[in-house]
């Protein structure tokens, strides 16, 4: 079990507890280890933050008088507010596996970090590798000089080594006998050393950002194609208005997809896939992230600006959504639904405002109930997988395994469902003005009626293991169908 230990308040004074450390080491030197970007690829004051946001962010107005109380009792509020579970953070396994080396050895090994003392106690009763904890506690906040001082106190100069991750560590490792760092890099201290390597290796952040803003998601803003294909606008200025659309939903998504991820890594680390998603991992530090994720929403409502208002506005409402899905809207049953299916219709509606041509009722009513129905197989297949798993309920959703049935009554009906809108289209006298020989879109309907029920088949079979839009883009059947719809299409219109 570990063993706590106050730091001294003073670079000069010794505690009691102090004094018994340094008889109890005696003949060895303790190897001491930084918490945070060291011995977890996280930050426990980022992750504390977003889970304070994300279920009570009704008291955000808090965090700037918290503030006034400095670092250290910062600290203490919100972790005062907010758990988080050992078992789940992203440890570098191979800087833990030489901690436990050393301590199976005999060697003493010391905990020291910034966090607030609440949170690295429970870590360190989790690992039970460390034989003292020293915490930010009583107004200290042990980084840099605090914890240089607070190890002088208790080893004396040069009596530690020292593992750490960043610049704040210098006056850390100058008062070391042995400097470690977990970085690539090595840091050169006042007095000539340089750190040594100790850890796994770890790759670039850069990497991880593009990995984590998620490109093959971009699929999806293909939708913004869909007005000027259906209003059959092929031409050269069509085609650069929906690009422009294109580029601006895709940075829009990215923002959201690391907001949102940001606030999921606590649940994502929980499951089998996402938690290998870079943030959930560790691989993308979230200060990172949530830089990048509003100037790439402020670099896509810029886009807009400089090229349509129409279509800013547009993107600023699927903003909005994204935001107010990632906060609230995905923890509440069968909202979170609805709000993707609209998502997936704001990109049509973004193609629309880009190139001024206006989308047909039947065009939206097809699209919303079609979106509603993948929406629908993505929340149904997680929920095969968590029953599969031996779980009842989803981390940080409103749904139990109990509510596949509905999930997939729904679902099943909304495909099908678009599909009578399509009938109707057909019928309709939008399809004589647009197509000299409609009969040929006829074929479409027994298309999309076969896809759709095999994705379902498949989906009850436990197939669908991903999102839907993402699984149809890789399946040759699926690409197959889509094909020979465009080549339906187009033979209806082929006078053009």
């Amino acid at each position: 079990m570990s063993r706590t230990a106050t730091p001294p308040q003073h670079k000069d004074t010794m505690t009691p507890s102090a004094t018994a450390e340094r008889r109890i080491d005696g003949t060895q030197t303790p190897l001491v280890v930084d918490l945070d970007g060291t011995l977890i690829y996280s930050d426990l004051l980022w992750e504390a933050l977003l889970l304070f946001l994300k279920r009570h962010f009704w008291q955000v107005w808090k965090l700037p008088l918290w503030l006034l109380l400095g670092k250290a009792g910062f600290k203490h509020k919100i972790a005062g507010l907010v758990e988080i579970d050992p078992a789940t953070l992203p440890y570098d396994h191979g800087l833990l596996h030489h901690i436990a080396g050393q301590q199976r050895a005999g060697r003493r090994i010391v905990l020291a970090t910034g966090s607030e003392r609440r949170f690295a106690d429970a870590i360190g009763a989790h690992l039970k590798v460390f034989d003292l904890v020293l915490a930010t506690e009583e107004g200290v906040n042990l980084t840099s000089d605090n914890k240089a001082a607070a190890l002088a106190a208790l080893y004396g100069a040069q009596g530690y080594d020292y593992v750490g991750n960043a610049r704040a560590d210098l006056a850390v490792w100058l008062g070391a006998r042995n400097a470690y760092s977990v970085t690539s890099t090595p840091f050169t201290l006042a007095d000539g050393r340089q750190t040594t390597h100790l850890g796994s290796r770890r790759g670039g952040a850069a990497r991880a950002l593009l990995k984590a803003m998620r490109p093959r998601q971009w699929l999806k803003n293909l939708l913004v194609f869909v007005p000027m294909l259906a209003g059959h606008a092929l031409n050269t200025g069509a085609l650069l208005q929906s690009m422009a659309a294109f580029v601006a939903f895709s940075l829009c998504a990215s923002s959201a997809y690391l907001l949102n991820d940001a606030l999921d890594a606590h649940d994502d680390r929980l499951h089998p896939v996402k938690r290998k998603r870079p943030i959930a991992a560790g691989s993308l530090p979230l200060p990172l992230a949530l830089i990048a994720s509003p100037l790439l929403a402020f670099g896509a409502l810029a886009w807009c600006a400089s090229y349509d208002w129409l279509l800013a506005g547009t993107v600023l409402i699927y903003f909005i959504c994204t935001l107010s899905y990632s906060l609230l809207l995905k923890r509440l049953l069968m909202v979170d639904i609805v709000t993707l299916a609209i998502l997936y219709t704001l990109r049509i509606l973004g193609g629309s405002a880009s190139t001024g041509i206006e989308p047909s009722f039947w065009l939206l009513a097809f699209s919303f109930f079609l979106f509603l129905s993948l929406a629908l197989l993505k929340r149904y297949s997680e929920l095969f997988n968590l029953h599969s798993q031996g779980k009842e309920k989803t981390s940080g959703r409103g749904y139990t395994t109990a509510d596949k049935a509905p999930i997939s009554i729904m679902g099943v009906n909304s495909g099908f469902l678009s599909v009578l809108i399509f009938m109707l289209y057909f019928n309709s006298q939008n399809v004589l003005v647009l197509y000299p020989h409609p009969n040929f879109l006829l074929g479409v309907v027994p298309l999309l009626v076969f896809w759709l029920g095999r994705l379902w088949t498949l989906a009850f079979r436990g197939q669908v293991n991903e999102d839907p839009v993402l699984y149809v883009s890789k399946d040759k059947v699926s690409l197959a169908v889509v094909a020979l719809c465009l080549a339906l299409v187009l033979a209806a219109s082929r006078s053009l």
